[in-house]
């Protein structure tokens, strides 16, 4: 893996995000909690892999911070943990089995093309020693994020900037 080449790109954004967005507060007792679910909202972000060739992904790692604004103090709140889904457009490396349809009580899936992985701010990075093969494009397809001390039970102001590095070969070498 010594001879792997690597891109990055960025995602960033400041919103305030309410019910419609995947937000939900609770209380017990004087402490406040929240969760932000993006996934049953749809809409992601695209990065193309362009060239004459597609390319071998043999590692992906991000890095960054995600925090509430403090210009906006109605809607602070305090980020405990957050996670992106990424997904690449590829093949996986060929599995030697299958999924037993049933008993299949973890709902266990095989995942050859278009994996999904999800990185978060424990767990950034992650290493394949058969690479996803003629990946095309790396999708930001969800954003997950929990805490507690939000000001309001309407919404949350949450920020992030987040750099994806991709480690890569082109397909044939």
């Amino acid at each position: 893996m010594d001879c792997l080449r690597s891109f990055n790109f960025t995602i960033a954004n400041q919103s305030n995000y309410g019910a419609a967005q995947g937000f939900l507060y609770w209380q017990i007792g004087t402490q406040h909690f929240w969760t932000l679910d993006t996934s049953g909202i749809g809409g992601s972000s695209t990065y193309n892999v362009q060239g004459f060739k597609n390319i071998n992904i043999f590692r992906i790692e991000i890095s960054g911070d995600v925090n509430s604004s403090p210009q906006v103090a109605p809607f602070q709140c305090i980020v405990q943990n957050w996670n992106f889904n990424l997904q690449v457009v590829g093949q996986n490396s060929q599995s030697t089995g299958n999924v037993l349809a049933a008993p299949n009580n973890f709902g266990m899936v095989s995942e050859s093309l278009n994996p999904t992985f999800r990185l978060s701010k424990f767990q950034n990075s992650v290493d394949f020693e058969s690479p996803i093969q003629s990946a095309t494009q790396i999708r930001v397809v969800n954003f997950f994020a929990d805490g507690i001390a939000n000001q309001t039970i309407l919404s949350a102001q949450i920020g992030y900037v987040v750099n994806v590095t991709v480690f890569y070969k082109y397909e044939g070498e």
